[in-house]
Protein backbone atom coordinates (compact mmCIF):
# COMPACT_ATOMS: atom_id res chain seq x y z
CA UNK A 1 0.00 0.00 0.00
CA UNK A 2 1.49 3.82 -1.08
CA UNK A 3 1.90 6.04 1.82
CA UNK A 4 -1.02 9.19 1.71
CA UNK A 5 -0.09 12.28 2.97
CA UNK A 6 -2.21 15.11 3.76
CA UNK A 7 -1.39 18.46 3.83
CA UNK A 8 -3.14 20.22 6.92
CA UNK A 9 -2.37 24.07 6.85
CA UNK A 10 -2.99 26.28 9.73
CA UNK A 11 -4.08 29.77 8.95
CA UNK A 12 -1.48 32.42 10.57
CA UNK A 13 -1.57 36.03 10.39
CA UNK A 14 1.49 35.93 8.93
CA UNK A 15 2.24 39.23 6.97
CA UNK A 16 5.32 40.73 7.11
CA UNK A 17 5.98 42.78 4.10
CA UNK A 18 2.78 44.61 2.96
CA UNK A 19 3.11 46.05 -0.70
CA UNK A 20 0.77 49.00 -1.68
CA UNK A 21 0.43 49.89 -5.52
CA UNK A 22 -1.37 53.32 -4.73
CA UNK A 23 -2.34 54.18 -8.21
CA UNK A 24 -1.10 52.58 -11.65
CA UNK A 25 -0.40 55.98 -12.92
CA UNK A 26 3.03 57.28 -14.14
CA UNK A 27 4.32 60.36 -15.07
CA UNK A 28 6.97 58.71 -17.19
CA UNK A 29 6.86 56.36 -20.30
CA UNK A 30 10.06 54.29 -20.24
CA UNK A 31 11.17 52.63 -22.70
CA UNK A 32 11.18 49.16 -20.82
CA UNK A 33 8.27 49.81 -18.71
CA UNK A 34 5.01 47.56 -18.48
CA UNK A 35 3.13 50.11 -19.58
CA UNK A 36 4.32 50.67 -23.32
CA UNK A 37 1.89 47.23 -23.95
CA UNK A 38 -0.73 48.34 -22.14
CA UNK A 39 -4.44 47.86 -22.09
CA UNK A 40 -5.53 48.37 -18.20
CA UNK A 41 -7.96 51.56 -16.92
CA UNK A 42 -5.90 53.64 -14.76
CA UNK A 43 -6.99 54.70 -11.62
CA UNK A 44 -5.88 55.31 -7.89
CA UNK A 45 -6.70 53.67 -5.04
CA UNK A 46 -9.82 54.74 -3.24
CA UNK A 47 -9.73 56.10 0.49
CA UNK A 48 -12.04 53.89 1.60
CA UNK A 49 -9.59 50.81 0.89
CA UNK A 50 -6.80 52.73 2.13
CA UNK A 51 -8.50 53.08 5.42
CA UNK A 52 -9.56 49.24 5.55
CA UNK A 53 -5.52 48.26 4.87
CA UNK A 54 -4.61 51.02 7.56
CA UNK A 55 -7.19 49.56 9.99
CA UNK A 56 -6.64 46.15 9.31
CA UNK A 57 -2.99 45.96 9.65
CA UNK A 58 -2.72 45.41 13.63
CA UNK A 59 -4.02 41.90 12.75
CA UNK A 60 -0.74 41.30 11.52
CA UNK A 61 2.07 41.18 14.73
CA UNK A 62 4.71 40.20 12.36
CA UNK A 63 4.25 43.02 9.99
CA UNK A 64 7.21 45.24 9.96
CA UNK A 65 7.66 46.68 6.48
CA UNK A 66 5.29 48.68 4.27
CA UNK A 67 6.30 49.17 0.64
CA UNK A 68 4.56 51.79 -1.18
CA UNK A 69 5.57 51.12 -4.61
CA UNK A 70 3.68 49.15 -7.34
CA UNK A 71 3.64 49.61 -11.56
CA UNK A 72 2.82 53.29 -11.10
CA UNK A 73 4.76 56.43 -9.63
CA UNK A 74 3.40 56.20 -6.05
CA UNK A 75 4.25 59.81 -5.62
CA UNK A 76 1.47 61.11 -7.84
CA UNK A 77 -0.99 59.48 -6.24
CA UNK A 78 -4.09 61.18 -4.82
CA UNK A 79 -3.39 59.34 -1.51
CA UNK A 80 0.20 59.09 -0.98
CA UNK A 81 0.46 61.69 1.93
CA UNK A 82 -2.19 60.31 3.32
CA UNK A 83 -0.61 56.50 2.86
CA UNK A 84 2.93 57.64 4.53
CA UNK A 85 0.64 59.37 7.46
CA UNK A 86 -1.29 56.12 8.29
CA UNK A 87 1.87 53.73 8.02
CA UNK A 88 5.08 55.49 9.23
CA UNK A 89 4.72 56.46 12.73
CA UNK A 90 3.87 52.48 12.84
CA UNK A 91 6.23 50.69 10.38
CA UNK A 92 9.15 51.02 7.99
CA UNK A 93 7.88 52.86 5.04
CA UNK A 94 9.85 52.37 1.89
CA UNK A 95 9.00 54.32 -1.34
CA UNK A 96 9.76 53.68 -4.49
CA UNK A 97 10.26 56.29 -7.12
CA UNK A 98 11.22 57.43 -10.32
CA UNK A 99 12.63 60.30 -8.78
CA UNK A 100 10.89 62.52 -10.84
CA UNK A 101 8.67 63.87 -8.04
CA UNK A 102 11.03 64.54 -5.42
CA UNK A 103 11.50 68.53 -4.97
CA UNK A 104 12.24 70.25 -1.62
CA UNK A 105 8.76 70.05 -0.17
CA UNK A 106 7.92 66.47 -1.15
CA UNK A 107 11.36 65.28 0.30
CA UNK A 108 10.80 67.45 3.77
CA UNK A 109 7.45 65.71 4.10
CA UNK A 110 9.62 62.10 3.79
CA UNK A 111 12.30 62.89 5.99
CA UNK A 112 9.20 64.52 8.32
CA UNK A 113 7.43 61.57 8.69
CA UNK A 114 10.68 59.30 9.23
CA UNK A 115 10.30 56.65 5.81
CA UNK A 116 12.80 54.16 6.59
CA UNK A 117 14.52 54.15 2.73
CA UNK A 118 13.59 55.36 -0.61
CA UNK A 119 14.89 53.76 -3.85
CA UNK A 120 14.96 55.66 -6.92
CA UNK A 121 15.44 54.46 -10.34
CA UNK A 122 18.79 55.44 -11.69
CA UNK A 123 19.88 53.33 -14.75
CA UNK A 124 22.89 55.56 -15.66
CA UNK A 125 24.09 58.97 -14.47
CA UNK A 126 24.96 59.98 -18.24
CA UNK A 127 22.57 62.93 -19.08
CA UNK A 128 21.60 61.88 -22.46
CA UNK A 129 21.44 58.20 -21.98
CA UNK A 130 19.30 58.31 -19.31
CA UNK A 131 17.15 60.78 -21.62
CA UNK A 132 17.42 58.25 -24.13
CA UNK A 133 15.73 55.50 -21.56
CA UNK A 134 13.19 57.55 -19.48
CA UNK A 135 13.00 60.70 -21.33
CA UNK A 136 14.15 62.60 -18.01
CA UNK A 137 16.56 64.70 -17.21
CA UNK A 138 19.02 62.98 -14.62
CA UNK A 139 20.15 65.85 -12.85
CA UNK A 140 17.39 66.77 -11.05
CA UNK A 141 17.30 63.00 -9.60
CA UNK A 142 21.19 63.00 -8.41
CA UNK A 143 20.49 66.53 -6.81
CA UNK A 144 17.38 65.29 -5.07
CA UNK A 145 19.65 62.35 -4.15
CA UNK A 146 22.19 64.50 -2.48
CA UNK A 147 20.02 66.39 -1.04
CA UNK A 148 18.07 63.36 1.17
CA UNK A 149 21.57 62.32 2.78
CA UNK A 150 22.35 65.40 3.65
CA UNK A 151 19.50 65.79 5.58
CA UNK A 152 19.03 62.76 6.66
CA UNK A 153 17.68 62.47 10.70
CA UNK A 154 19.40 59.36 12.84
CA UNK A 155 20.45 57.71 9.82
CA UNK A 156 17.08 57.73 7.94
CA UNK A 157 15.99 57.06 5.01
CA UNK A 158 18.43 54.68 3.37
CA UNK A 159 19.00 55.42 0.45
CA UNK A 160 18.89 52.86 -2.91
CA UNK A 161 19.41 53.28 -6.52
CA UNK A 162 18.10 50.90 -8.82
CA UNK A 163 20.05 50.20 -12.03
CA UNK A 164 18.53 48.26 -15.19
CA UNK A 165 21.66 46.14 -16.99
CA UNK A 166 21.05 46.42 -20.77
CA UNK A 167 23.35 46.60 -23.57
CA UNK A 168 22.53 50.05 -24.00
CA UNK A 169 23.53 50.91 -20.06
CA UNK A 170 26.17 48.52 -18.85
CA UNK A 171 29.16 50.15 -19.98
CA UNK A 172 27.59 53.08 -17.41
CA UNK A 173 27.71 51.08 -14.85
CA UNK A 174 31.32 51.88 -12.81
CA UNK A 175 30.35 55.03 -13.37
CA UNK A 176 26.88 55.62 -11.94
CA UNK A 177 28.59 53.33 -8.78
CA UNK A 178 31.44 55.91 -8.41
CA UNK A 179 28.58 58.61 -8.69
CA UNK A 180 26.15 56.63 -5.94
CA UNK A 181 29.37 56.77 -3.45
CA UNK A 182 29.71 60.54 -3.80
CA UNK A 183 25.68 61.34 -3.46
CA UNK A 184 25.54 59.49 0.09
CA UNK A 185 23.61 56.00 -1.77
CA UNK A 186 23.88 53.43 0.76
CA UNK A 187 22.87 50.25 -1.81
CA UNK A 188 22.67 49.72 -5.35
CA UNK A 189 20.50 46.97 -7.07
CA UNK A 190 21.23 45.96 -10.32
CA UNK A 191 18.81 43.67 -12.45
CA UNK A 192 18.54 42.22 -15.88
CA UNK A 193 16.22 43.71 -18.38
CA UNK A 194 13.13 41.74 -18.89
CA UNK A 195 11.89 42.22 -22.22
CA UNK A 196 7.95 43.73 -22.69
CA UNK A 197 8.51 44.32 -26.59
CA UNK A 198 10.13 42.38 -29.14
CA UNK A 199 12.23 45.10 -30.02
CA UNK A 200 13.81 45.03 -26.08
CA UNK A 201 14.98 41.08 -26.86
CA UNK A 202 18.44 42.41 -27.60
CA UNK A 203 19.20 44.63 -24.75
CA UNK A 204 19.61 41.34 -22.45
CA UNK A 205 22.78 40.43 -21.35
CA UNK A 206 22.21 37.12 -19.87
CA UNK A 207 21.83 33.54 -20.87
CA UNK A 208 21.81 32.70 -23.54
CA UNK A 209 22.95 35.72 -25.07
CA UNK A 210 25.76 35.84 -21.91
CA UNK A 211 29.02 37.82 -23.15
CA UNK A 212 31.96 37.69 -20.92
CA UNK A 213 31.95 41.97 -20.83
CA UNK A 214 28.45 41.47 -18.73
CA UNK A 215 30.37 39.77 -15.87
CA UNK A 216 33.50 41.29 -15.89
CA UNK A 217 31.42 45.13 -15.67
CA UNK A 218 29.67 43.22 -12.97
CA UNK A 219 33.23 42.71 -11.01
CA UNK A 220 34.29 45.95 -11.19
CA UNK A 221 31.27 47.23 -10.18
CA UNK A 222 31.15 45.45 -6.73
CA UNK A 223 34.51 46.18 -6.16
CA UNK A 224 34.08 49.79 -6.89
CA UNK A 225 30.86 49.49 -4.18
CA UNK A 226 33.15 47.46 -1.76
CA UNK A 227 35.86 49.92 -1.33
CA UNK A 228 33.60 52.54 -1.03
CA UNK A 229 30.81 51.35 1.37
CA UNK A 230 27.93 51.30 -1.10
CA UNK A 231 26.42 47.56 -1.20
CA UNK A 232 25.72 46.68 -4.71
CA UNK A 233 23.52 43.67 -4.95
CA UNK A 234 23.90 41.91 -8.47
CA UNK A 235 22.00 39.88 -10.63
CA UNK A 236 22.46 36.31 -11.92
CA UNK A 237 23.06 35.60 -15.04
CA UNK A 238 23.09 32.10 -15.98
CA UNK A 239 20.20 29.82 -14.22
CA UNK A 240 20.80 27.89 -11.50
CA UNK A 241 19.36 24.93 -10.04
CA UNK A 242 18.03 27.03 -6.72
CA UNK A 243 15.12 28.91 -7.02
CA UNK A 244 14.05 31.87 -4.76
CA UNK A 245 11.00 33.73 -4.60
CA UNK A 246 11.37 37.18 -2.39
CA UNK A 247 7.82 37.55 -2.01
CA UNK A 248 7.02 34.23 -0.99
CA UNK A 249 9.72 33.37 1.61
CA UNK A 250 9.61 36.89 3.10
CA UNK A 251 5.75 36.67 3.87
CA UNK A 252 4.80 39.29 1.27
CA UNK A 253 1.21 39.86 0.09
CA UNK A 254 0.88 43.08 -2.98
CA UNK A 255 -2.62 45.07 -2.89
CA UNK A 256 -3.09 46.58 -6.42
CA UNK A 257 -4.98 49.85 -6.41
CA UNK A 258 -8.41 48.50 -6.92
CA UNK A 259 -7.81 46.30 -3.78
CA UNK A 260 -7.38 43.16 -5.52
CA UNK A 261 -4.25 40.80 -3.82
CA UNK A 262 -2.03 39.21 -5.60
CA UNK A 263 1.36 37.11 -4.14
CA UNK A 264 3.47 39.40 -6.45
CA UNK A 265 3.98 42.07 -8.33
CA UNK A 266 4.35 40.00 -11.46
CA UNK A 267 1.18 38.79 -10.98
CA UNK A 268 -0.01 42.27 -10.57
CA UNK A 269 -1.29 43.15 -13.86
CA UNK A 270 -1.34 41.47 -17.51
CA UNK A 271 1.25 42.35 -19.73
CA UNK A 272 3.43 40.61 -22.78
CA UNK A 273 5.99 39.54 -21.64
CA UNK A 274 9.54 38.07 -23.86
CA UNK A 275 11.30 35.07 -21.77
CA UNK A 276 14.29 34.14 -23.47
CA UNK A 277 12.84 35.06 -26.67
CA UNK A 278 9.58 33.33 -26.07
CA UNK A 279 6.27 35.75 -26.09
CA UNK A 280 4.52 35.19 -22.87
CA UNK A 281 1.13 36.12 -21.37
CA UNK A 282 1.33 37.13 -17.79
CA UNK A 283 -2.26 37.32 -16.30
CA UNK A 284 -3.42 39.13 -13.54
CA UNK A 285 -4.02 36.89 -10.51
CA UNK A 286 -6.08 37.88 -7.46
CA UNK A 287 -6.30 35.74 -4.26
CA UNK A 288 -9.39 38.32 -3.39
CA UNK A 289 -10.28 42.12 -3.39
CA UNK A 290 -10.74 43.66 -0.34
CA UNK A 291 -13.80 45.21 -1.48
CA UNK A 292 -15.28 41.59 -0.39
CA UNK A 293 -13.08 40.26 1.70
CA UNK A 294 -11.12 41.31 4.73
CA UNK A 295 -6.77 41.36 4.15
CA UNK A 296 -6.58 38.42 6.65
CA UNK A 297 -9.57 36.11 5.16
CA UNK A 298 -7.50 36.37 1.64
CA UNK A 299 -4.39 35.56 3.33
CA UNK A 300 -5.53 32.42 5.27
CA UNK A 301 -7.64 31.39 2.69
CA UNK A 302 -6.66 27.96 1.37
CA UNK A 303 -5.85 28.90 -2.62
CA UNK A 304 -3.62 31.59 -0.75
CA UNK A 305 -2.02 29.12 1.57
CA UNK A 306 -1.28 26.21 -0.65
CA UNK A 307 -0.01 28.36 -3.68
CA UNK A 308 2.73 29.96 -1.07
CA UNK A 309 3.56 26.42 0.25
CA UNK A 310 4.28 24.86 -3.43
CA UNK A 311 6.51 27.75 -4.06
CA UNK A 312 8.46 27.73 -0.79
CA UNK A 313 9.18 24.06 -1.47
CA UNK A 314 9.64 24.02 -5.07
CA UNK A 315 6.46 22.05 -6.25
CA UNK A 316 6.30 23.55 -9.11
CA UNK A 317 8.01 23.22 -12.71
CA UNK A 318 11.18 24.42 -13.80
CA UNK A 319 10.00 25.81 -17.65
CA UNK A 320 13.52 27.59 -18.10
CA UNK A 321 15.58 24.68 -18.49
CA UNK A 322 12.74 21.53 -19.78
CA UNK A 323 13.78 19.61 -22.36
CA UNK A 324 10.41 19.63 -23.74
CA UNK A 325 9.73 23.66 -23.05
CA UNK A 326 9.50 24.06 -26.83
CA UNK A 327 7.09 21.58 -27.69
CA UNK A 328 4.81 23.04 -24.77
CA UNK A 329 1.72 25.15 -25.24
CA UNK A 330 1.44 25.72 -21.55
CA UNK A 331 4.32 28.11 -21.26
CA UNK A 332 2.57 31.16 -23.56
CA UNK A 333 0.46 32.01 -20.28
CA UNK A 334 0.76 32.12 -16.47
CA UNK A 335 -3.23 30.59 -15.69
CA UNK A 336 -1.61 26.76 -15.30
CA UNK A 337 0.99 25.10 -15.38
CA UNK A 338 1.69 21.02 -16.26
CA UNK A 339 1.32 20.44 -12.90
CA UNK A 340 -1.93 21.93 -12.06
CA UNK A 341 -0.39 25.14 -10.51
CA UNK A 342 -2.12 28.19 -10.81
CA UNK A 343 -1.11 31.06 -11.41
CA UNK A 344 2.27 29.24 -12.55
CA UNK A 345 5.57 30.50 -11.74
CA UNK A 346 7.31 27.85 -13.57
CA UNK A 347 9.55 30.76 -15.58
CA UNK A 348 9.90 33.58 -13.78
CA UNK A 349 12.81 35.31 -13.88
CA UNK A 350 13.21 36.92 -10.56
CA UNK A 351 12.83 33.68 -9.10
CA UNK A 352 15.89 32.45 -11.17
CA UNK A 353 17.98 35.61 -9.58
CA UNK A 354 18.04 37.25 -13.45
CA UNK A 355 16.22 39.84 -12.17
CA UNK A 356 16.13 41.41 -9.01
CA UNK A 357 13.98 44.05 -7.13
CA UNK A 358 14.18 45.58 -3.61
Amino acid sequence: MKDIVDLVYHPSPSIERLYLELTNRCNLSCEMCYRQNWQEPLGDMSTDILSSIAGEVASFPNLREVILGGIGEPTIANNFHQAVEMFASRYEVTVTTNGTTLDEPMIQFLLSRGVARIVLSVDTTDVQAFAAIRHQNVQGILESTRYIADRKINGKPEIIWEFLAMKSTLSYLPETIRQATKLGVNRIFVSHVLPMRKEMIEETLYYPTLVPETERTFQEAFLLGLAKGVDVVLPKSQLRTDRYCKFVETQSAVVRWDGQVSSCYRFLHSYPEYVFGRNKLIEAHSFGSLTEQSLLKIWTSQDFMSYRYKVITGGYPSCTDCEWVNGCDMVFRTDMDCLGNAPSCGDCLWGRGITVCP
